[in-house]
């Protein structure tokens, strides 16, 4: 697409769509504990985050697949609408199951809406534009960052915390009625195979993966039977799964393309983040409310940090990017997320929110810095044909380690809680309302039960922004442009 009209139009379309991603981040993370405390079942609290990257993360692969095959329209179109259905239904949710089940439906439009975005993104700009236009969409996180959560927190206050899910409805119809009106696409249609069976063994493996973490420390207790049997079957699964992508004519998720240096180092870097930026989301405005006794709409200013560090990282990377290269970018961001995991790693009861908010702030920071270099690589790294899939693998790669770490970090804090005898009483003290209600005793009680498991979680996460910090040092060296697809010399 040529620079012009249109194409602005198109760019205002997905930065529309981009924002409704970006509230989704930032606004129903500082909602859940009080739809929790509304709800009942904090047993099942990370699983209305687990359900959601599930769908989401399974997902992914195939609709960048049907993208390179249908269109980036059709397909952004499709997702944008099952995302907006499961938002209206876990608004109107009665239950916490049901809460769970529409958020899993809200999870397969999102496993679309995003990917898709950033290919087109790919699709009409240059490699030289790809850096500037990633400082862009991160100043879209900007404005969500600081307006997502503090509106979810007012929403959840003095409306509901539902009205945080109907949000989405006029976001999501603005983006897609502009892009159906602008964007033209002249792919030609060809005779494909979808892979059915791939993503059906990918999204049992994974499912049973998390049903086997999540039950294992809330209901099941880690016994052989099921607990055992859960984990096996996921194994068994996922073992299938890498067997027929190895078999299929097209597959869901292309194995060939992780032998790319470039695309295998950043979709190890991908699961990093994701294991960092989830479970973040999750625990931390659970730490504001149940062990600060503070408001939804403070939980949500405890998350602001880091949601403002990490657009204005990447920004930062996007304008210097061809000038330094990917990887002094990624190595970057790894040193400055690794020190914002040291400082997580000694929040404790005592803590102060000034202290929390620094150390999810840097950690926001060294994200940033991650992000840009890892997507833009792997977008220049395939040609037009691939390059849908390619940039939903990265996608696929976050989430999937974002579902299994609020999995199994759930089922530590699950451990913890029970362990201390407060798992009941600590649903509880996440309400303002219900908390006034206990004893002094048993708040003070349950607060430090949750606040302990709380430190454990933020000790793995400290773990795995060194790693973060390990996997960029392991980036190919070279410039931006020497590490590009050439169609004359690609084999493949």
């Amino acid at each position: 697409m040529e620079p012009g009209r249109e194409r602005r139009w198109v760019t205002a379309a997905i930065l529309v769509g981009m924002l409704l991603a970006a509230l989704e981040a930032t606004a129903v993370a500082t909602a859940m504990p009080t739809a929790v405390a509304d709800l009942g079942g904090v047993e099942r609290f990370s699983w209305a985050f687990s359900a959601y990257l599930l769908t989401s993360t399974t997902t992914v692969p195939m609709f960048g697949k049907l993208a390179d095959l249908y269109g980036r329209r059709t397909i952004y179109l499709t997702a944008t609408g099952i995302f907006l259905l499961g938002s209206v239904l876990c608004g109107a949710s009665e239950s916490m199951t049901q809460l769970i089940l529409f958020r899993a439906l809200q999870g397969i439009g999102a496993g679309g809406v995003q990917p898709v975005a950033l290919t087109i993104i790919g699709d009409i700009y240059t490699l030289e534009e790809r850096g500037r236009m990633q400082g862009l969409f991160s100043g879209v996180w900007a404005t969500a960052s600081v307006t997502g959560p503090a509106m979810g927190g007012l929403l959840t206050d003095l409306l509901s915390w539902r009205w945080v899910f109907y949000i989405n409805l006029p976001f999501g119809i603005l983006s897609a009625a502009m892009l159906m009106v602008m964007l033209k696409e002249s792919n030609q249609r060809r005779q494909h195979r979808l892979d059915i069976a791939g993503t059906l063994a990918l999204t049992g493996g994974v499912a049973l993966l998390l049903l086997g973490l999540q039950e294992g420390g809330a209901s099941w207790g880690w016994r052989p039977w099921p607990t055992g049997v859960a984990l096996a079957a996921a194994a068994l699964l996922l073992v299938l799964f890498i067997r027929q992508e190895r078999r299929a004519p097209e597959p869901m998720l292309p194995l060939d393309l992780f032998r790319h240096p470039v695309i295998g180092v950043a979709s190890a870097g991908s699961v990093a983040i994701g294991t960092l930026l989830f479970p973040l989301a999750a625990f931390v405005p659970m730490f504001t409310q149940g062990v600060h006794g503070g408001s939804a709409a403070e939980a949500g200013a405890t998350l602001t940090p880091m949601m403002m560090g990490w657009p204005i990282a990447s920004t930062l990377a996007g304008l210097l990017l061809m000038r330094l290269g990917y990887r002094p970018l990624a190595v970057l961001g790894g040193s400055v997320a690794t020190a914002g995991g040291a400082l997580l790693a000694t929040i404790g009861a005592g803590s102060s929110p000034i202290m929390l908010g620094a150390a999810v702030g840097l950690i926001g920071l060294g994200l940033g810095f991650m992000s840009t270099p890892f997507i833009v690589s792997v977008q220049t790294a395939v040609p037009w044909e691939r390059r849908g899939v390619a940039t939903s693998s990265q996608q696929f790669f976050r989430t999937i380690g974002g579902a299994v770490s609020v999995a199994a970090l759930g089922a530590l804090l699950n451990a913890s809680l029970a362990e201390s005898g407060f798992a009941e009483t600590a649903q509880h003290v996440l309400e303002p309302g219900a908390r006034a209600q206990l004893e002094p005793a048993a708040v003070a009680g349950a607060s430090a039960a949750l606040a302990q498991g709380l430190h454990w979680i933020y000790v793995v996460l400290a773990g795995v922004a060194l790693m973060s910090l390990l996997i960029a040092l392991r980036f190919p060296r070279g410039r931006a442009e020497s590490l590009a697809h050439r169609p004359a010399t690609d084999s493949a």
